[in-house]
């Protein structure tokens, strides 16, 4: 197989995953489809140094992780993620309009307590719960031990549930400026 067919079906099987690791991390659609763009430019030139051409797809979540964070960085753009990321509401909640309520405020606290998860703890999250890509996956692909994931994503929990815990308190705390012994 020729490097131009060989990598044109490479293009062809991963571009969705590529792009969506991207989209996923930045939340932006066109600096996601210009990170899988050079991602897919970097594989053509590294094309000949990649050892194991076969496990390509570790390779390219690792390189548009990398490239992401780059982007990040340099653009000092915080992470977002849209607010319905985390749930789609199940046409069944509807005829609950109450159920319908409380899910949206959950899904916005967790909205906003990812929104305040460091960058690297974010992308382990996001890999691992929602792109469902195995901790051993996740682990060789950023070059990390597997143990350090697991400790990684539990640190992500803990902040997580810290923060939702936060919002929580300050929903049930009265208004600024009224101490609670007036």
């Amino acid at each position: 197989m020729t490097d131009k067919i060989w990598l044109n079906k490479i293009y062809l099987e991963y571009q969705n995953l590529v792009y969506s690791v991207a989209v996923t991390i930045i939340k932006d659609a066109q600096l996601a489809e210009d990170i899988m763009q050079e991602v897919f430019v970097t594989l053509y030139f590294k094309y000949d140094t990649i050892r194991d051409q076969g496990s390509i797809k570790p390779w390219l979540i690792r390189t548009t992780v990398n490239r992401t964070m780059d982007f990040t960085r340099k653009l000092k753009r915080s992470v977002a993620l849209p607010d319905n990321y985390f749930a789609q509401l199940e046409d069944a909640s509807l005829a609950d309009p109450a159920k319908e309520i409380v899910d949206r405020e959950q899904v916005q606290a967790l909205h906003l307590a990812m929104e305040k998860l460091p960058a690297e703890l974010k992308t382990l999250v996001v890999l691992a719960y929602f792109l469902e890509i195995p901790l051993k996956e996740i682990a060789a692909t950023l070059d990390l031990a597997l143990g350090t994931v697991k400790t990684r994503l539990r640190r992500a929990r803990l902040f997580l549930r810290k923060q939702l815990l936060q919002q929580e308190l300050q929903a049930l705390s009265p208004e600024q400026g009224v101490s609670q012994h007036e």
